[in-house]
């Protein structure tokens, strides 16, 4: 029993309600890696109860840092003690988080080494907002350089598209098939500068009050003529009660088209998409599911790099804008994808007041 070694009860009962209330989880293990001991917040943290794994060898992280944990083990029996090591592990669910733990060697009276003691905190959380934060400065160092890039752009082609349309009308033009072809290109250009200005300007605009959950089934329904075409079966789930949002309606309706002409590309023929509004505490999230083709690691890592695009016709600037427009609304847009498998993006808003009922 923890707190026994101490004479005064009042001692005994301070040791143990910290032990008791801290929220990182406290564990001890002995020699062999049996767990001796653990804490509420261990239990919550790793959702192991202490009767299922008291005495018990557990691995509490995934295969690929069992080497990484051996080591440590090695150093602890050494007598070292490691503060704040960043590491991989593992609940019983098999879901994998990031943690720092704190681990000291327990010494008997003979200064032997009898036991680990362990503090774990999850910093999953902590580390996405530090992603956020960086992603949100990467996206406005962007929308600097995009603003400055468009204009001095679009005013040299604008010169030069009106003289190509002057030529291609000209019925004596003897480069007509040339010119033709250059007016498509310049076309192309053009869709990237604006997309580019896109990126440059905040999308949080005339923001509104407006229906989530009609926004979502208008995009359903417009695109429902071209899923029909390739015998993709799209299907949704809402819940009973009507989700209103506080932004930029059009620009939210970008990214919803965004998403699903990605999921409409990525499927062939004979495919399924998954839509579903979600509702949490402070937040709703929209879940769109394909089973397309997928993203090996290399397309997910570019997925946010200008002008990387795996379309033909692609400027390689939609997703970048998608996350955007989502960022500017104090929202998350992530992206988790397998090769041959499929691509899941989810959007995380905000929750505002509803005042349309």
């Amino acid at each position: 029993m923890l707190g026994q070694h101490f004479n005064e009860p009042r001692y005994y009962n301070y040791f143990d309600l910290f032990f008791k209330q801290s929220q990182d989880a406290i564990s001890v293990f002995d020699l062999e890696n049996r767990v001796i001991t653990g804490n509420p917040a261990f239990e919550k943290l790793y959702g192991w109860s202490l009767e299922e794994c008291v005495g018990e060898k557990i691995q509490f992280y995934p295969d690929s840092e069992i080497e990484k944990v051996e080591q440590r083990c090695e150093l602890l029996k050494q007598g070292m003690s490691l503060a704040n090591e960043r590491v991989t592990e593992q609940r019983k669910d098999g879901s994998i988080f990031q943690a720092e733990i704190s681990m000291t060697p327990i010494f008997n009276d003979q200064d032997e080494v009898m036991a680990f003691s362990y503090v774990t905190r999850d910093i999953t959380s902590r580390l996405q907002l530090e992603q956020n934060k960086l992603e949100i400065e990467r996206l406005q160092t962007m929308s600097m350089i995009a603003a400055v890039v468009a204009h001095e752009v679009r005013n040299p082609m604008t010169a030069i598209t009106g003289f190509i349309q002057m030529m291609n009308q000209d019925s004596t033009n003897p480069y007509t098939s040339f010119t033709q072809v250059m007016e498509m290109e310049i076309k192309r250009v053009n869709q990237i500068v604006s997309d580019f200005l896109i990126l440059s300007k905040p999308t949080l605009h005339n923001p509104s009050y407006f229906s989530i959950t009609d926004t979502l089934k208008t995009a359903i329904e417009e695109f429902q003529e071209d899923f029909e075409l390739r015998n993709i079966v799209l299907s949704s789930t809402f819940p009973e009660q009507e989700l209103t949002f506080y932004g930029n309606q059009s620009s939210l309706k970008q990214v919803l088209y965004n998403v699903l002409t990605n999921s409409y590309d990525a499927i062939e023929q004979n495919g399924s998409i998954c839509l579903s509004l979600n509702l949490r505490e402070d937040t709703f999230s929209i879940r769109i599911q394909d089973d397309g083709e997928g993203m090996d690691n290399d397309t997910l890592e570019k997925l946010y790099m200008p002008f990387f695009s795996t379309k033909a016709e692609g400027t390689g600037l939609g997703m970048i804008i998608s996350k955007k427009i989502i960022v500017d609304h104090k929202g998350t847009l992530e992206v988790d994808s397998l090769q041959s498998v499929g691509t899941t993006v989810t959007i995380t808003l905000p929750l505002t007041d509803n005042p349309l009922h």
